[in-house]
């Protein structure tokens, strides 16, 4: 049986419900949200109580919600995500038996320095990058800003708004289509993503594709995420102007409903094929690049 724990209005666990669904597999859900309130008691001995029901699932999949507090504006609802989400992942983790993504990492996003560096290690293409507080524009290359941490839009340094007073990377701006690739342990995805926009998530104004994954970038990122212990992530690519995939980051929690979307629902069943039996090759034909497209404002974020 399949646990499925996070938030009612995370688009991303409601498609990947809707694929357990109809693929007819045993499941359980925790969802929280505006209206969903469950009792959970989880003892040191593992077990798990749902509603006043012991449950014994064999794999889980949970996510940090982050829709609820974005809907409410809540300081509670933040510390609610945060303490649903580290309990069943602490149960899951605790839990030799049961089949859970990115064991071996360690529950959330890697840092992203750090990401970089390792990156440039294992040989795949970085972009000339600094961390600084005092950044000074270079006229002759057109450069971005964005926070070390993640979490807000990246921004053209030249003509940007006031400097943040902590430490940002800069880097030089880089060109489209940005490639998305995701993997689900021996399974890769890539998508193409095109938008008018410096960051497509200010407007979500984006248009997405199925693409074919290099070759020349397949082995190296499956070794990164090796090395962080994640076998399921998206990791985000952009040109340079000579053409070479640059790497950007990789993302242990990323959204990804819109992308299965464009896959025909391949994302999801390769995870549900995971959580079913530890292998991600999905059952029937994979869609083939240019097959499946969504574009312009897609209901499901795609940060």
């Amino acid at each position: 049986m399949i646990l499925v724990a996070g938030g009612q209005l995370d688009p991303n666990i409601g498609a990947l419900l809707r694929r357990i669904v109809q693929r007819n597999a045993p499941f359980r859900d925790i969802l929280v949200g505006p209206d969903l309130r469950p009792r959970l008691r989880i003892e040191l001995d593992g077990e798990l109580r749902l509603n006043d029901e012991i449950i014994r699932p064999t794999s889980c999949f949970v996510r940090h919600d982050v829709f609820l507090p974005q809907k409410t504006k809540l300081q509670e609802d933040q510390r609610a995500a945060l303490n649903w989400y580290q309990a069943v992942r602490g149960w899951a983790s605790s839990q030799p038996d049961v089949r859970l993504l990115n064991r071996r990492g360690r529950g959330a996003d890697p840092n992203k320095y750090d990401n970089l560096v390792r990156a440039v290690r294992l040989g795949l293409p970085v972009p000339p990058t600094v961390v600084v507080t005092d950044p000074r524009p270079d006229p002759a290359l057109p450069q971005i800003r964005k926070p070390v941490a993640g979490g807000e839009l990246t921004e053209a340094l030249d003509g940007a708004g006031p400097f943040p007073a902590y430490p940002v990377f800069v880097q030089p701006k880089l060109n489209r289509p940005e490639m998305r690739i995701y993997r689900v342990a021996d399974t890769l995805f890539g998508f193409a993503l095109e938008s008018p926009d410096l960051d497509y998530r200010q407007a979500q104004r984006v248009r997405l594709s199925l693409c074919e994954v290099p070759a020349l970038l397949s082995d190296r990122l499956v070794a990164l995420c090796e090395e962080l212990g994640l076998d399921f992530a998206a990791a985000d690519f952009m040109r340079d102007d000579e053409g070479e995939w640059r790497f950007l980051e990789v993302n242990s929690q990323p959204m990804f409903a819109a992308f299965d979307q464009v896959a025909s629902g391949r994302l999801c069943d390769a995870m549900v094929s995971w959580l079913i039996s530890g292998t991600a090759r999905a059952p029937g034909p994979a869609p083939t690049p240019g097959d499946t497209e969504a574009s312009a404002r897609l209901a499901s974020p795609i940060a």
